[in-house]
């Protein structure tokens, strides 16, 4: 006698699932949501790497073009040009920057040597060996030509002025932010500074620089710049070519080079008052 077997099927009632599926869906629906949650924040990421700089950042970023911000270079700096007297004569300057920091000291004319001008944050000294004391100078004032002490010193904008866009505007064909910067203190080189930054390498392009009462009284190009190599492997275009020119007689002018750009680590003592008037 052959035995029959009959399978029996059971039909569940509609939308009913068994305990496996409804553990998958509630794994499906965490997943979805884990998902969704990280392509948020990875188009928040998105959108606040590509939030656009503010004036402030973006005068810090050319602070560093003229070794503003960075920590520990050295570089050498010739001083040339015309005034209403004829030729200037060459002076070379080995500065040294450091944060707000800056020390430039003299190595040409030889009759000049061991003068040094020593900026810490917004106050600058003069010294040299034969002076007893270091003595209390203005960034202002005329140093050559149309160079001012400010002006060979390491720039820091950033700290020194408030800054705003006025406009954008191309600059011998590349564009540029039009920034006005206003000064903070009466200690800066400078009352207000029309100053326009290239807008994909954020480096100086050009300035110009007002009195007080508004009046334009000198221009700055900036004309070329050497590729640096940071600590961290990142490059920093530094300035190797600068010009300032009178607003009123643009034949009376400074030329400023900057050669041998190099990182350096400096001494406890380097940017020392101390020290300034040391042989």
């Amino acid at each position: 006698m052959k035995l029959s077997t009959h399978s029996r099927s059971f039909s569940r009632p509609p939308g009913h699932r068994s305990i496996t599926q409804e553990k998958g869906f509630v794994m499906l629906k965490y997943i979805l949501a884990l998902l969704m949650g990280l392509s948020g924040a990875q188009s928040s990421m998105s959108y606040a790497d590509s939030s656009p700089l503010t004036p402030q950042q973006i005068v810090a970023a050319s602070d560093r073009a003229r070794g503003g911000g960075l920590s520990g270079i050295e570089w050498k700096i010739d001083i040339t040009g015309e005034d209403s007297k004829g030729p200037l004569g060459k002076h070379s300057y080995l500065v040294k920057a450091s944060g707000n920091n800056s020390l430039a000291q003299t190595i040409y004319p030889p009759r000049n040597r061991g003068a040094r001008l020593l900026q810490l944050e917004r106050n600058m000294w003069f010294g040299k060996p034969s002076l007893s004391k270091p003595v209390s100078i203005s960034a202002r004032q005329k140093m050559i030509g149309m160079a001012s002490n400010g002006d060979i010193a390491s720039t820091n904008y950033a700290n020194d002025y408030n800054a705003s866009v006025l406009r954008s505007e191309p600059v011998n064909g590349e564009d540029s932010h039009v920034l006005e910067l206003l000064a903070k203190n009466r200690f800066v080189t400078y009352d207000r500074i029309i100053y326009y930054v290239s807008s994909t390498r954020l480096v100086p392009l050009k300035a110009e620089f007002y009195t007080v009462s508004g009046k334009l009284f000198k221009t700055a190009s900036f004309d070329a710049y050497s590729n640096l190599e940071l600590d961290n492997g990142q490059h920093q275009l530094f300035i190797k070519h600068m010009t300032i020119r009178d607003a009123i007689e643009p034949s009376n002018y400074s030329v400023l080079d900057y050669q041998d750009v190099k990182l350096q680590t400096f001494a406890a003592d380097t940017f020392s008052i101390d020290s300034l008037n040391r042989p």
